[in-house]
């Protein structure tokens, strides 16, 4: 008689742990399943209108020149709150500088002199480069690495977040890149070169995106 309890109670004992287990893997199962849902990839246009870039380089380590260039279009997809790509396309014919106090109303010291050398060989070239692109490959922390193309030459560069919130509306995100002008070909020659320009280029993007 003792024996037979005894087998009952340990077939009834299997079974109870082998319950438990399997109700465990479902909640595991269920874990992972809704998880893997809470991260939704989406792709946003970017709001040519909403979205900016600005640019500055130093001159003789005193003032330097700042300013603002449109963004033609582009686009930036996500997964959760992780950027998984994105292509932006700066219009290089939309240099315009803003440190207004820098020039004067007379030849050669104009806003409108500077632009125009800017969009010469001695810098970015543009009537053969009337676009230039940052192409984002990935998302780590705050940074962005990507492959940054001026004047038709293409050079992997990252870019530091300072914001970024992402969400069913929308995306809004800054960050900043400082390159070398040098690398890009954007090398002004002038018998004081190297006391004149800082070979630092810093742009700073504000991107407005929608769905």
């Amino acid at each position: 008689m003792n024996t037979k309890v005894s087998i009952l109670f340990t077939l009834a004992l299997a079974v109870l742990i082998a319950s438990c287990g399997g109700k465990k893997s479902n909640t595991e199962e269920t874990t992972t399943e809704e998880s893997t849902e809470a991260a939704v990839a989406a792709t946003y246009t970017v709001d040519t209108l909403a979205s900016t870039v600005s640019w500055s380089g130093e001159v003789a380590g005193v003032y330097g020149h700042n300013g603002e260039i449109e963004i033609a279009e582009g686009t930036v997809s996500t997964l959760g709150d992780s950027i998984t790509g994105a292509t932006v396309v700066i219009d290089m014919t939309t240099i315009q500088p803003m440190d207004s106090a820098s020039y004067k109303d007379e030849d050669g010291r104009r806003a409108s002199d500077l632009v125009a050398h800017l969009s010469t060989g001695d810098f970015f070239l543009v009537e053969e480069n009337p676009t230039s692109t940052f192409v984002i490959k990935s998302h780590n922390g705050s940074e962005l690495v990507g492959d940054l193309t001026v004047r038709g030459i293409t050079k992997e560069e990252t870019a530091t977040i300072s914001s970024l919130e992402v969400g069913p509306e929308g995306l809004s995100a800054k960050a900043d890149l400082v390159f070398n002008r040098q690398d890009y070909e954007v090398s002004w020659e002038h018998f004081m070169e190297d006391m004149v320009l800082s070979d630092d280029i810093k742009i700073s993007l504000e991107i407005v995106a929608k769905p």
